[in-house]
C-alpha cells in the first residue's frame, strides 16, 4: 500500500511537470538535496525523545501558477537509524504543499513560503521480512502519523541556475503517541538547481 502511495504521489509530480509547458509560460522547476536535523521538545512520561541527529532531504516544486504560485514536495528521513525502547527506528517525513516565491525569476535572493500536510512515518525494523501481494516485502512496520507543514526558506543563487537554500520546516503531529511531542522543527540547508526562466 505505502509503494502505490508513493507511485501515485510520483505520478501526480511527473504529471505536472509535463503539463506545466501548456499551463504557463513562464514556469520555473526547482530541485533540491540537503541536510537537516529536527529540534522537538522534551518527551513526556519518559518516553524517548524525537529529533536530533543527521537528517537527509529532498523536493523540489513547480511554479506554474498567477503570482508565482505553484506546488511542492519534500521527503526527509534520519541518515542513521536510532535506538527506541530496546528496537530501531528511523523517521521519515514527506509532504505536498501550496508554494509561493514572492520574488519573479531572475533575483539572485529568491524568498519561498510552503503550507501543505503529510505525514510522519516512524519505521521499526523488526529484523525479518514481511510480504504482501501489493506491498511487496518490507523489514520493518510503520506508524503513520497525519502532519501539517509549513516552511520558509531562502534561495541564494551563486550561479545563473545553483542556489543554496537555508530553510525552516514546521511539522504539527497529530496523535504521536511514540514520543509524546506534538511539533518538530527542522532547520538545515540545501544546494539546488532551476530550471526554466532566469529573468
Amino acid at each position: 500500500m505505502k509503494k502505490i502511495r508513493w507511485a501515485v504521489a510520483t505520478a501526480v509530480l511527473v504529471l505536472l511537470v509535463g503539463l506545466a509547458p501548456a499551463l504557463a509560460p513562464a514556469q520555473s522547476v526547482d530541485a533540491f538535496l540537503g541536510f537537516n536535523t529536527l529540534v522537538t521538545g522534551t518527551s513526556a512520561n519518559g518516553l524517548p525523545k524525537l529529533g536530533g541527529g543527521l537528517f537527509m532531504n529532498a523536493g523540489g516544486d513547480l511554479i506554474f501558477l498567477p503570482h508565482n504560485l505553484g506546488v511542492g514536495m519534500q521527503v526527509a528521513w534520519r541518515a542513521k537509524q536510532e535506538l527506541y525502547a530496546g528496537a530501531v527506528v528511523r523517521p521519515l517525513y514527506y509532504d505536498l504543499n501550496l508554494v509561493w516565491q514572492p520574488v519573479a525569476p531572475g533575483s539572485a535572493i529568491r524568498p519561498d513560503f510552503a503550507l501543505g500536510f503529510g505525514a510522519q512515518s516512524l519505521r521499526f525494523y523488526t529484523g525479518t521480512f514481511q510480504c504482501s501481494t501489493f506491498g511487496g516485502c518490507s523489514n520493518y512496520i510503520s506508524s503513520n502519523h497525519l502532519v501539517l507543514h509549513a516552511a520558509v526558506g531562502v534561495k541564494v543563487y551563486i550561479t545563473q541556475h545553483i542556489f543554496i537554500r537555508p530553510a525552516l520546516d514546521f511539522y504539527n503531529i497529530r496523535h504521536n503517541f511514540e514520543y509524546g511531542v506534538p511539533a518538530a522543527y527542522q532547520p538545515g540547508i540545501s544546494i539546488g538547481y532551476t530550471l526554466g526562466p532566469t529573468s
